[in-house]
């Protein structure tokens, strides 16, 4: 049976800073990474922080296999960044603005691994693959390593991935960078639909909300 939640002053008002929270300045530009399809590009608002990554759609660039790239949950186009060694790994960069310095954030994607098929040889190509987020020229946090499609033919699979880190200033730099879990050989790993969320503090607006809400709902229980 549906209980009633009724929140005390405390709970309201936690609730209040929890929607001025969301409401914050802390922005991460263009976060679906659409734009216009392109080899050697990155989307409007990013910039290419090394080498050279594309902005694609499901027929490519660089899609040699029989069937089209599934879309990420997102839609749109998604970033495609070959991946290897730090100095030769692709990666899409952008600076943000609006934060609190000392603050903790997450930014959850979707992520995939492309695999590649040789359009000259038609060997299926590509490595084990993961990506990074560095803030900053630092690095921050690191995804889950992602297995190629085992044939070319095999269904492209997007994985939801959350990135965490602490804002060292209002005003940075992030950057995703494609990595492969074999050094030289290289990784061809595809990311899209950012979504960034403060994480909440104990003390924060929105920690203090779930701990009012929460406690809202034991006395409704015991009632």
């Amino acid at each position: 049976m549906l209980q009633e939640l009724r929140l005390t002053p405390l709970a309201v008002s936690a609730l209040a800073g929890v929607f001025v929270c969301a409401s914050a300045h802390a922005v991460i530009l263009n976060p679906g990474l659409n734009g216009p399809v392109a080899t050697g590009a990155a989307p409007p608002d990013w910039f290419e922080w090394q080498k050279t990554p594309d902005t694609c759609d499901a027929s490519g660039p660089f899609n040699n296999t029989p069937n089209p790239w599934a879309l990420s949950p997102d839609g749109g186009t998604f970033v495609r960044a070959g991946g290897s060694d730090f100095a030769n790994a692709e990666a899409i960069g952008q600076d943000v603005t609006g934060f609190t310095g000392g603050t903790s954030y997450q930014i959850d994607a979707y992520i995939t691994n492309l695999g590649h098929e040789h359009p000259t040889s038609g060997d299926w190509l590509g490595q084990d693959g993961y990506w990074e987020l560095y803030v900053n020229g630092s690095l921050a946090s690191t995804s889950v390593t992602l297995s190629k499609p085992a044939a070319n033919t095999d269904s492209i699979v997007w994985s939801s991935q959350s990135f965490t880190f602490v804002a060292p200033s209002s005003d940075f730099e992030i950057a995703f960078v494609s990595r492969s879990s074999a050094g030289l050989l290289a990784a061809y790993m595809g990311i899209d639909g950012l979504h960034l969320s403060e994480i909440p503090t104990p003390g924060s607006a929105i920690g203090l909300a779930a701990f009012a809400v929460a406690g809202a709902a034991r006395r409704r229980r015991r009632a």
